[in-house]
């Protein structure tokens, strides 16, 4: 098997990753939540914007059904970037994984709407990452290591096959840079030594 960049790859094209890897398998389980996807460079401030973009994107998700928040992605961008500087932001560095949280509670706040927002530390697939797809809520992921090196994306996905009595399980993406789904292959990730501790995500439940 092909282990790039510290032990995981971005797979583009994923059936022809499993054909080389796992020849055989049978998908088992599916679930895509739609989001539109932008990249980074389509904004003004375009320097290490990543987390502030994977933020936009989920504000704009839910703001389909909440008629007070901003429909137009560049509007809601500069919100979260004006509420990102009072965290620390800047285009140097980008934004602190662990401040992701208190950006998008601020943002929902700015227009009283509740909302549980939480950055988990120690997360693996099923929780809270499965299940927070599973009801409909996409997630930010912070990656420190290989090519997604202090880098966020969102999670829109899953996909988990079987293959010679295993599952195998990978993470649906948009990663900030292109205009179409990327995938980790989430059993080579979690597994790698390099992504002990360094890989985190943060959800969102909007509250009634």
């Amino acid at each position: 098997m092909n282990k790039k960049y510290y032990e995981y790859e971005v797979i583009d094209y994923l059936y022809g990753y499993i054909k080389d890897n796992y020849n055989g398998a049978n998908l088992l389980e599916e679930k895509t939540i739609e989001l539109e996807n932008f990249i980074q460079n389509d904004f003004s401030s375009k320097n290490k914007n990543c987390s502030l973009v994977a933020i936009t994107r989920i504000i704009k998700y839910y703001s389909a059904n909440i008629d007070i928040i901003p429909k137009n992605e560049q509007e809601i961008f500069i919100q979260v970037f004006n509420i990102a500087l009072s965290y620390g932001f800047n285009e140097i560095t980008g934004t602190h994984p662990t401040k992701i949280d208190n950006i998008i509670s601020d943002y929902f706040n700015e227009y009283n709407i509740k909302v549980e927002s939480k950055g988990h530390y120690f997360p693996n697939f099923y929780n809270p990452l499965k299940s927070e797809i599973d009801n409909n809520r996409p997630l930010v992921m912070n990656i420190a290591f290989g090519k997604y090196s202090n880098h966020s994306v969102t999670i829109t996905g899953y996909k988990i096959f079987k293959y010679k009595g295993m599952k195998i399980k990978f993470i649906e993406l948009f990663d900030g840079w292109t205009k179409k789904h990327s995938y980790i292959d989430y059993n080579i990730f979690a597994h790698s030594l390099f992504s002990v501790n360094v890989y985190s995500l943060n959800s969102l439940k909007i509250l009634d």
